[in-house]
């Protein structure tokens, strides 16, 4: 899927190419969801299919209940009703398995405090939630 394929699907803006990755923000479903393809070219975006991608766009709402309450099932003891949906990830090393979503949680003295709960290329949770500090 291209550039404009992409930003059209998600209604994107923000584009940012670097050798690190590309960077969007979304501001489909009201909310701002900022995607990230860390390790990714414009050319490697273009071989993430189609197919693949709207499917993603037409789930992301089921995805993102899916993820909260696997959330809200590993940390019972959190307060977790607060946070909502902030980015999609991609990942070339596939260290996500095809995608993740992520929650931004707050501040730590670590720094920016995320959880994120990974899917592979059927849709289907890793019941892992990852804490990553950014």
């Amino acid at each position: 899927m291209n550039k404009q394929q992409l930003l059209a699907l998600w209604q994107g803006k923000s584009w940012e190419s670097s050798p690190a990755g590309i960077y969007f923000l979304s501001r489909k479903y009201d909310k701002e969801l900022h995607f990230s393809f860390s390790g990714y070219s414009e050319k490697d975006v273009k071989s993430v299919p189609d197919v693949f991608m709207k499917r993603l766009a037409a789930k992301i709402t089921e995805l993102d209940d899916k993820a909260l309450s696997l959330i809200k099932e590993k940390f019972p003891k959190e307060n977790v009703e607060c946070i909502s949906l902030t980015d999609v990830m991609f990942d070339k090393s596939g260290c996500y398995d095809a995608f993740a979503l992520g929650y931004y949680v707050g501040e730590s003295p670590a720094g920016e405090l995320y959880l994120l709960v990974s899917f592979n290329d059927e849709f289907q949770d890793n019941p892992e939630v990852v804490c990553e500090v950014y």
